[in-house]
Formats: C-alpha cells, structure tokens, sequence
C-alpha cells in the first residue's frame, strides 16, 4: 500500500466524521428526474451535498504512449478546491498506486477516459472528501491472484455524500466498488466485471447507501455483497439494492447480506450464479458476522443457479437454493421473500436453515426446480413464526408446507427510503461546459469551460 493512501486509510480508521454544512439540493430538471426513476426511487430524495459557487473546471489531458500519469493526478486531485470538478479528457492514463479523492463536494468526471493500473495491490481510488462525485471513469484493473486489501480494490468509498455514478471497472486483485465506514452513498449504473473478489460490497457498519442499476459479471466472489462483521462494533444498515443486473460469478452468492438490518432487495436480475444461492440471507461463524433482521426481498428475477452445465467451473458446489436463508450459531430473522420468480436451480427454489424463524415465503413462482420448490430445515421454530401462502410451482399451486401456516402477522419493512440518497446529476453539470460532443457510447464528452 503506498504511503498516501495508508495515511489516509489510518487517519479514516481513528477519527470520527466530521460535521459539514449542507443543505438540500435544489429541485432537479425534468432529466435527472427521469434518471432518478429509473433508480427504483420516486423522488429525488434526501442527497445531501456541500453548496459552493460555481468553480471554474480544470482539466487533464492524457498523454501519448505509455508515460505514468500518477503524479500528475494526484496533484490535480489534491488542487482541486470545494465544489471543483477535475474533468479527464479522453484517453488512456496509465496509474502506478493508489489515488485518493480528498476534497468535498469535489466532482472527478472523465466519459471516454481509461485510467490503466499496474500494480495489483495498489491500484485504488480512494474516495473521502464529503459531497464528492465520481462519473464516467473506464479503470482497468490488475491482478491474476486474489488480495484482501483496500487498496487492491479498485474504487474504495470512506465518507459521507458520496456517489459513484457511470463508471466502468474491467478487473482488480480486490472487489469493484468497495464502501466501508460510510453514509448516505450513491452507487449507481456503473459497470463492473471480473474483479477476483466482491463486484460491489458494502462493509464497516456503512449506512443509508442506494445501489441501483448497476450491471456486474464474471467475478470471482459475491456479485452484490452488504456484511457486518462484529469487528466493525455495528451493523451495516438502511440499504437498497434494486435494478441491477448481475450475472456469471464463478464463486460466491448473486445478492448476499451476510449480517445486516433494514435491507431491500427488490426488482433485480439475477442469473447464472455458478456455484451457490441467487440470493442469500445469513449469519457466518467462521467470519464472525453479525446477525440480520429485516430484510425485504421482492420482485426480483433468480434463474439459472448452481446449474451443472457450467462444466468449465471445478469449484465444488454450495448447495444452496435459489434463495437460501441460513445460519450458524446465531439466528436471522424477519426476512420476507415476496413476488420473485426463481428457475431453473439444481437444487431448492427456496431454503430456509438452521436458526432460521419469523420469515414469509408468498406469491413467489417456482419453476424447472430440481429440488423442493420449498424446503423447511429450520431449527426449533413454531408454525406461527414461518409463513408460506399463494406460491406456485410449474404453474400449480404449492401445497401448504408442514409447519409453516398460510397467513400470518409478520411485519417487516426492509430499507427506509426516506432516509436513502438519490442520485445527484446537478454536480455533473453544475459548470455548465461548453457544448460536448458524444462519445461511442452517447455520453457527453467534458471538456473545460475556463483555463486554469
């Protein structure tokens, strides 16, 4: 890890966050309007983001061949002042270590600019500073042996008010999207593939955090992760995951909350998950996680999961269902699974395990299940706790499971929108550029609107 981001990483770890004065943002035009609905909100929400004057852009130009660019960023990074954006011209940047975003409400914006890591562990951009913006960025990652440090991710978001928004991330040692220790955080249409760990994870007892219409593939674990590890002293909590489109991990989970509360997974695809569950709900002894309460998982689609025709895959399987709740010494409880549809998985379509009690099982449709559509291996729970009602496999109705009544009391609310973010596309504009051509892929090119 170099130097800057161990410094920085270590002064996030021992201090407390600041206080900032923010206040609302201001009423959104009909586009980003629009583009908030497709998050899966109603609103534009409660985004909180530091108010500044309008600061002139600064820019930086790639430059021809393969010459480092490193320090030439992280100077422009470090320049920037509050409200500033640092606009990436297009083209291909080549990246040594790790670049740390520090300044608030900062916007670091580059469609059609590629930064190229080289070296495994410390290829990193570290966000920090409050309000800051991220978007349109293609980081290409490297690493062909998984590593468990920060700085092998390849975006690592510590703070308050921030949004990671259109970016596209191509491999890394680590996971895609990394958030840890923070609140009120925006991931969103961005598109990770191949990284060795995690496509996106959400850790270190973060908070009220919107993961939406992001496409993920191909990585080596969890497609979508939310953990709480009981060495983080709490919960990581008032999360929703919806319209993303994850697919294709040759090891781990599709959707996962491996310890947690107040967490919605709703309206998500979730396929091809090579070798255990779509969706998963649990609590790990052996990583000492917390335990969950409240999850909401709905409407989503889970298909294809654990299927043997993934024959180039020699990992052994999971076993695990199609969504599948389990756990270990302690319990999870309060999850309702509602209007999904899950198909075509080798083994259950639904699964509840161990410690497992006070969940509902309803208006979900099974099909091609080559297991049970249902399976109750729970531990000590009574008939009130478990409830199964108006689901259907291949088309027929689901007789009533043993111990398991048709209808119940079960009140569980899952993520509190109210207090989510919304995506903020003010800050990308806020400059106004002179007129942008489009790029390839019909994103507006910026380019400085004033020389620095």
């Amino acid at each position: 890890m170099n130097k800057r981001l161990h410094v920085a990483l270590a002064t996030l770890a021992l201090t407390s966050w600041y206080a900032t004065d923010v206040c609302s943002q201001p009423e959104m035009p009909d586009s980003a309007l629009s583009a908030v609905a497709r998050t899966g909100l109603k609103g534009p929400g409660s985004f909180q983001r530091i108010t500044v004057a309008a600061v002139a852009d600064r820019t930086i130009s790639a430059p021809k061949g393969s010459t480092d660019q490193t320090r030439a960023i992280q100077s422009a990074l470090d320049a920037l002042r509050p409200g500033q954006r640092l606009v990436f011209l297009p083209g291909t940047y080549v990246v040594s270590h790790s670049l740390v975003v520090p300044t608030q409400g900062a916007v670091v914006s580059g469609y059609g600019a590629s930064l190229i890591a080289t070296d495994p562990d410390d290829q990193a951009l570290l966000v920090t500073g409050s309000g800051a913006t991220v978007a349109g960025l293609t980081l290409r990652g490297t690493g062909h042996k998984r590593l468990e440090t920060e700085s092998s991710a390849k975006i690592v978001v510590r703070g308050k008010d921030i949004q990671i928004l259109d970016t596209t991330i191509e491999g890394g040692a680590s996971a895609g999207i990394f958030v840890s220790h923070s609140a009120r955080i925006v991931v969103a249409r961005n598109k990770v593939q191949k990284t060795l760990a995690d496509g996106i994870h959400v850790t270190g007892a973060s908070r009220d955090v919107l993961i939406s219409n992001n496409t993920v593939t191909g990585t080596g674990d969890d497609l979508i992760a939310i953990v709480s590890y009981k060495k983080d002293g709490a919960l990581s909590r008032n999360v929703l995951v919806t319209h993303n489109t994850v697919s294709g991990n040759y090891w781990g989970r599709g959707l996962s909350v491996v310890g947690g509360a107040d967490v919605t997974l709703s309206e998500n695809d979730v396929r091809g998950v090579q070798k255990a569950a779509g969706i998963m709900v649990a609590h790990e002894d052996g990583y000492r996680t917390y335990n969950v309460r409240n999850v909401v998982i709905a409407h989503n689609v889970v298909s294809d999961i654990e299927d043997p025709a993934y024959r180039g895959n020699g990992l052994p399987p999971a076993e695990q269902a199609g969504i599948d709740i389990n756990t270990g010494d302690e319990d999870v409880a309060l999850v309702a699974v509602k209007d999904n549809h899950v198909s075509r998985a080798s083994y259950d379509g639904f699964r509840a395990l161990g410690n497992v009690c006070r969940f509902d099982v309803a208006n979900t449709t099974f099909s091609s299940i080559t297991g049970s559509a249902i399976s109750l291996q729970t531990n000590h729970c009574a008939p009130s706790e478990m409830t199964c009602s108006a689901n259907t496999l291949d088309g027929k109705s689901i007789p009533q499971e043993p111990g398991c009544r048709g209808s119940g009391k079960l009140v569980v609310t899952g993520a509190d929108v109210s207090r989510l973010p919304a995506v903020d596309l003010q800050v990308l504009a806020a400059h106004k550029p002179d007129p942008d051509p489009a790029d390839a892929n019909g994103h507006a090119v910026a380019r400085s609107s004033a020389k620095q």
